[in-house]
C-alpha cells in the first residue's frame, strides 16, 4: 500500500501588509513598518525604544522567524531562569521532587517516578547543587516551545508555528508554574513529543517510528499519570480517521503497544504492591449534584482563565482603529490538513474535557493546577482556529503588550514573592532561610545522639527544610505515614529514631508529638523543643521538635 504524503501547509506562509482599496501601495514585507513620532525630543525615550524593538520584532518576524523565535525563547529561559534562582529556597514544589527523588523508587504514594529521578540525577550530577531542578524546568518548557515550533512548521508553516510558539508563552502555565520542576512540568515536553511522534508513525508508518511512539507513551505515563488521558484520545484519533484506519492492519501499532507495556511493566509492579495509591485521591469528596456541577464548573472556568493572556492578545489584534496599533498586516497561514486540524483541536481540548467529567462523575474537587499538564498544544490550537488569511489590524500594538508581558512577568513575579514576604502574613517558601533552620536540626540532633541523623519527621515542607540543606542528607517520612514513606520500615525506625519537625501554628503544643504522628510514633522514647526562626523583615516563625532516640544507637 502506499504510503500517504505528509499533509503540508497548502498557502504560501508568509505575512505581508495589508491594502484598503483607497490607500495607497504598502512597502514591500521586508521593509520595517513605519514608525510612530513620539515627540519632537532627539532623544531616545523608553516609548521609542519600545515601539523600536516592537518595529524590528515584526520586520523579524516576516523575514526570519526561526532566528527571531530563537531569541524570544532564549530571552524567556533566561528571564525566568534568573527569577527562580534569586531566591534563598526553592518553591513548595520542589522539596516533594528531591525527598522523593532520593529514594529512587519505582512509583511514589501520588504520583509516578519520573520527575523525581530526573531531580535526582541532575541534582547528583551537578554535585549537589540544589538550583539544578531550575535547569530541568526551565529546560523543559524550552523542549516543549521548541516541539510545539516543530509541529506547527509541518501543520500551519513558519508563521503559524511562531504565532503558536508566542501564543504559547502568555498561557499561566508558562508564567510563575515554571519555576518548580513538577510532574506537570515534566510532562509537558512529552505531552507534545507524543502527539508528534504519533503523527509521524500514523503518516510515515516506519516501524521505527512506531517504536519511538511506544517509548515516548511510556515516559509520559511516568511523568504524570494524566497522559493517560492523551493516549485515550490518541486512540480515538486512530480509529476515527481514514489515515489512522488504513495502519490498524498493519505491526507499527503492535510495535507501540507492546514497548509501552514492556516500559511499564516495573511502574505496574510497582502499584500492584502499593494498593494503586496514587489513583486515591485525598481531595475532599463532593456529594450531591448541585456541589458536582459547581466544582466542575469552576475547574473549567479556571482554565479558561489560565488562557485569558493569548485569548486577549489575539482579541485586540484583531480590533481595528486602536491608539498605537501600526500599519496593519495580513498573514497567510498554511492549511491544515482534516487529519491535522482534528488531531490538534483533540488533543487541545479532550483531556480537559476529561478531567471535567472525572470531578463530576467522581465527585472529586480537582485542583486546579491538573490542567497545566495538558496545554502543551494550547497555542497551536489557537491558530489552528484561526483562517489562513487573516489581517491584524493593531499588530504594533500587541507586539509591544506581549514584549512587555514575556520580560514583565518574570520581574512582576520576583516583585510579588518580595511583597508578600514583607507585607502579607504567610511567608512563601522561597523566602524562608531553610538553610539555617536546618542547621539548627542537626545541631539538635547532634547534641543528643551520637549516631547520624537519618530519618526527619514532618510534613513535606517541614521535613523538606532540614532535609534538603543537611548533610549527609537523611531519609523523609513523610507525615509519619509509612504509605507515604515506603523507604522507612518501623524497624529502621527503632534502629535509627527520628528528628520530628512541625511547625505551631499547624500543631500549638511543643510538649507532646502532633497528634496524627503519635500511633506511629508513641514507642520511641521523646526529648521535646522549640526554636523561633527569624525569618527576615521582621517576622519570625515557631517550631517545635522533638528528638525520638533510637533503641541501640551506633557508635
Amino acid at each position: 500500500m502506499p504510503k500517504p504524503a505528509p499533509p503540508g501547509p497548502s498557502a504560501a506562509n508568509k505575512i505581508k501588509p495589508a491594502m484598503a482599496p483607497t490607500r495607497p501601495a504598502a512597502p514591500p514585507a521586508a521593509a520595517a513598518p513605519a514608525r510612530i513620532q513620539t515627540g519632537p525630543s532627539s532623544g531616545v525615550t523608553g516609548v521609542a525604544l519600545l515601539l523600536d524593538t516592537c518595529d524590528a520584532v515584526l520586520q523579524a518576524l516576516q523575514t526570519s522567524p526561526r532566528r527571531l523565535l530563537t531569541w524570544i525563547v532564549g530571552i524567556y529561559g533566561g528571564l525566568w531562569f534568573v527569577a527562580a534562582i534569586g531566591f534563598p529556597s526553592p518553591p513548595i514544589g520542589s522539596y516533594e521532587m528531591f525527598l522523593f527523588g532520593q529514594e529512587m523508587q519505582w512509583g511514589y504514594w501520588n504520583d509516578p517516578p519520573l520527575a523525581p529521578w530526573l531531580t535526582q540525577i541532575a541534582y547528583t550530577l551537578t554535585a549537589h547543587w540544589i538550583s539544578s531542578q531550575f535547569v530541568l524546568a526551565i529546560g523543559s518548557i524550552l523542549l516543549t516551545l521548541y516541539v510545539v515550533w516543530k509541529l506547527g512548521l509541518e501543520i500551519v508553516g513558519h508563521s503559524g508555528a511562531a504565532l503558536a510558539v508566542a501564543l504559547t508563552i502568555l498561557i499561566y502555565y508558562f508564567g510563575p508554574p515554571v519555576t518548580t520542576y513538577s510532574p506537570s512540568v515534566a510532562q509537558l515536553p512529552l505531552w507534545a513529543a507524543t502527539i508528534y511522534l504519533y503523527r509521524r508513525a500514523v503518516l510515515d508508518d516506519e516501524s521505527a517510528s512506531w517504536i519511538l511512539l511506544g517509548v515516548a507513551s511510556a515516559f509520559l505515563l511516568y511523568a504524570k499519570y494524566t497522559g493517560g488521558l492523551l493516549l485515550i484520545v490518541l486512540a480515538l484519533h486512530f480509529f476515527l480517521t481514514a489515515e489512522g484506519r488504513s495502519r490498524k492492519s498493519g505491526t507499527g501499532p503492535y510495535f507501540a503497544l507492546s514497548t509501552l507495556l514492556i516500559l511499564l511493566m516495573p511502574n505496574l509492579n510497582w502499584l500492584a504492591h502499593h494498593n494503586y495509591s496514587p489513583f486515591v485521591s485525598e481531595r475532599p469528596e463532593l456529594t450531591g449534584f448541585v456541589p458536582r456541577a459547581v466544582a466542575t464548573v469552576k475547574f473549567l472556568l479556571a482554565q479558561i482563565g489560565f488562557h485569558a493572556g493569548p485569548i486577549a492578545i489575539a482579541g485586540l489584534a484583531l480590533v481595528p482603529k486602536i491608539p498605537l496599533q501600526g500599519e496593519p498586516i495580513t498573514i497567510e497561514l498554511g492549511t491544515p490538513s482534516r487529519f491535522d486540524r482534528t488531531l490538534v483541536l483533540a488533543t487541545a481540548s479532550i483531556p480537559v474535557l476529561l478531567i471535567s467529567a472525572i470531578t463530576f462523575l467522581a465527585g472529586v474537587d480537582q485542583r486546579t493546577e491538573v490542567g497545566g499538564a495538558v496545554v502543551a498544544l494550547s497555542g497551536l490550537a489557537m491558530v489552528v482556529l484561526l483562517p489562513t488569511r487573516i489581517v491584524l489590524h493593531a499588530p504594533r500594538l500587541v507586539t509591544c503588550l506581549w514584549l512587555l508581558a514575556l520580560i514583565g512577568l518574570p520581574i512582576g513575579h520576583v516583585a510579588l514573592t518580595h511583597a508578600k514576604a514583607r507585607f502579607s502574613g504567610q511567608m512563601p517558601t522561597q523566602m524562608v532561610p531553610a538553610g539555617n533552620l536546618s542547621a539548627a536540626m542537626e545541631s539538635i540532633w547532634n547534641s543528643k545522639v551520637p549516631s547520624p541523623l537519618d530519618i526527619v519527621t514532618g510534613d513535606v515542607v517541614e521535613a523538606g527544610f532540614v532535609v534538603m540543606s543537611a548533610r549527609p542528607r537523611p531519609s523523609a517520612f513523610i507525615d509519619a505515614d509509612f504509605r507515604k514513606s515506603p523507604w522507612i520500615t518501623p524497624e529502621r525506625l527503632k534502629r535509627s529514631g527520628t528528628l520530628v519537625l512541625w511547625a505551631t501554628d499547624q500543631f500549638p503544643r511543643t510538649d507532646e508529638l502532633p497528634a496524627p504522628y503519635r500511633a506511629t510514633l508513641g514507642e520511641l522514647k521523646a526529648t521535646f523543643g522549640s526554636m523561633v526562626l527569624p525569618l527576615g523583615f521582621g517576622k519570625l516563625k515557631t517550631y517545635g521538635w522533638a528528638v525520638l532516640v533510637p533503641d541501640e544507637p551506633k557508635p
